[in-house]
């Protein structure tokens, strides 16, 4: 069983990597840090790339996980104003 009395952990991520399977997804939350050093201060650093956590789901129940996060973006631009999104609105017209 599982031992409710503690939160679970919680990790920063900024990128994901979604693989499907016939039966499920595998869902991996990666924290990408692009952090170089500006041109003339030292060597730039190598991007950091990590993968902080990874889900499987049921194809199903990512389905059903689709409506509740456009809800949730939905209702926050509704108080807070447009969340910019590169890309997003090429992706919802095809």
């Amino acid at each position: 069983m599982t031992d409710t009395s503690q939160p679970p952990p919680r990790f920063h991520a900024n990128f994901v990597n979604l693989a499907p399977t016939p039966y499920d997804a595998i869902i991996t939350f990666i924290d990408f840090d692009p952090t170089a050093l500006p041109e003339g201060q030292g060597e730039p650093s190598k991007p950091t790339i990590r993968a902080v956590a990874q889900v499987e789901m049921s194809l199903a129940a990512v389905k059903a996980l689709i409506p509740l996060m456009v809800k949730m973006i939905a209702d926050y631009e509704q108080n807070f104003g447009e969340i910019p999104a590169p890309g997003f609105d090429q992706l919802s017209k095809e």
